[in-house]
């Protein structure tokens, strides 16, 4: 028997009209990743019926949902509809808010096998979470929270009609040459950040009704932007907004070279804790400064993201391959290749 292996996994996406139905002759975008973990989640109840010898009678399957991260590193175009979705938003030219708009996937997985691949898929997914992170000398990473309806059987063969469109090509961000700029206003003197956090959540909740197994709905929650800064101590700036609790915005410029650019911006915040303390011996005093997002009346949003198109052309994404029939021969040859 052939083992499936991590290296030769694909995952791709693609966007559904009706939630939790893949749309015909579905044209699944190939997604950049470093790990995954979507799973399908069943939801069991055991019983405490009362025996005399003690033994459990059952195990009952109530229900299942999809759940599991996707672990990525971030770069221009590749995720630009997961962040849409994410913000519960649509993108108005080169611009991004956060709504109330529910956008959803599916997901399908293919694992190569030798002569018969195994496909899973998963429906109806959306994106609840975001946490992106930028530290010193680092990628750029986005780890993105997934929360589904469903999975079926899994499959031997690409869905009839399948397109898969090659992953994106553009680089990565790093957080030593790719922060065009960093702005911190509301603060006399900008500190010097050793680490910025951004975790964005949808709080979202499964709605569940009587005589349906999978989740009937998923309901939105508050929208949550929160996050921390590690800055480095040189003036008294930082630690007086926060006793003052004073209206902060932070923006960040991500810039890849080409001249492709997002610039992510949180206009209102508010710094919840933090001081000065010392490290010890060799070490710089820092600031670890938990910070809470709230609705800027000015811009109309909790956070907006603007894009900048210039090593590619907008909209354009990367050409669609044939369909392929991954259950009819060894389809080995195309690994490593954008198909």
């Amino acid at each position: 028997m052939t083992v499936a292996h991590g290296s030769q996994t694909q995952l791709a996406f693609v966007k559904e009209t009706t939630p939790g139905v893949i749309p015909a002759n579905p044209p699944w975008q190939i997604a950049r990743y470093v790990s995954e973990g979507l799973t399908l989640d069943k939801q069991t109840v055991s019983s405490d019926e009362v025996r005399d010898d003690r033994n459990r009678t059952d195990v009952t399957d109530v229900g299942r949902q999809v759940t599991g991260p996707v672990n990525t590193l971030f770069s221009f175009f590749t995720f630009d509809d997961w962040l849409a979705a994410l913000l519960c938003g649509t993108w108005s030219g080169s611009s991004l808010k956060n709504g109330v708009l529910q956008k959803t996937f599916a997901f399908e997985k293919r694992f190569e096998m030798g002569v018969a691949d195994v496909f899973t898929r998963y429906l109806g997914c959306r994106i609840n979470t975001l946490d992106l992170q930028l530290n010193a000398k680092q990628n750029v990473t986005a780890n993105w929270g997934i929360l589904g309806v469903g999975s079926p059987n899994p499959a031997a063969a690409a869905i009839s009609g399948s397109t898969y469109a090659g992953a994106t090509t553009t680089p990565v961000f790093n957080a030593a040459l790719n922060v065009a700029s960093l702005s911190i206003t509301g603060i006399t003197t900008t500190p010097k950040l050793q680490a910025l956090s951004i975790r964005v959540n949808n709080n979202l909740y499964p709605v569940d009704i009587v005589g349906q197994y999978e989740v009937y709905d998923f309901g939105l929650g508050i929208f949550d932007v929160t996050g921390s800064l590690t800055a480095v101590f040189e003036s008294s700036d930082l630690y007086q907004a926060i006793i003052d609790h004073s209206d902060i915005g932070i923006s960040a410029t991500l810039s890849d070279g080409l001249g492709n650019s997002y610039d992510i911006s949180i206009p209102k915040v508010k710094l919840t804790n933090g001081s000065p303390v010392g490290p010890g011996n060799g070490r710089a005093v820092v600031m670890e400064v938990p910070f809470t997002a709230i609705f800027d009346q000015t811009s109309a949003a909790t956070i907006a993201i603007t894009r900048t198109f210039g090593g590619i052309n907008p909209p354009v994404g990367p050409p669609a391959a044939p369909s392929l029939d991954f259950s009819s021969a060894d389809n080995s040859q195309y690994i490593g290749q954008v198909i």
